[in-house]
């Protein structure tokens, strides 16, 4: 599941990021992306624990960002999912929620409850908001 949200804060934004060395402008782009998958993640446990998908918590507590590796100074890419555990040997309880699939998109037998996508709708402005305020700040002590 792919979503993609383009930072456009405006014409100052970008030149006074343009203006700043390579790593600064990596760094303020990078805590601007990671604080708007928070809010992301935030949203998917709460919608997840609303719809009661919370019998073992694995799943909600594999609900993670990852980033990928940065390409481009000017571009960083985080994917929020649910991340799949190894099996521990001799464990009581296996943290691996692999069911994460079943819960979002339903099965033949079970309907969809889904938490990830709409969390990412919901919460498209608010990522924004974040986004933008942490370019802020971020150029602000640049």
């Amino acid at each position: 599941m792919a979503v993609s949200y383009k930072l456009s804060g405006g014409k100052e934004l970008s030149d006074a990021l343009a203006a700043l060395g390579e790593n600064v402008r990596k760094k303020i782009i990078r805590r601007a992306v990671t604080s708007g998958a928070q809010v992301v993640k935030k949203r998917a446990k709460e919608i997840a624990k609303s719809k009661g998908i919370e019998d073992t918590g694995a799943l909600i507590r594999n609900i993670a960002g990852k980033v990928e590796k940065q390409t481009s100074p000017d571009y960083v890419q985080i994917n929020i999912g649910v991340r799949h555990g190894k099996p521990k040997k001799n464990a009581k309880r296996q943290d691996d929620p692999f069911y994460w699939w079943f819960h979002e998109f339903g099965t033949s037998k079970m309907p969809a409850r889904p938490f990830l996508t709409p969390a990412f709708e919901e919460s498209r402005e608010k990522v924004l908001q974040v986004m933008t305020e942490k370019v802020r700040e971020g150029l602000e002590k640049a």
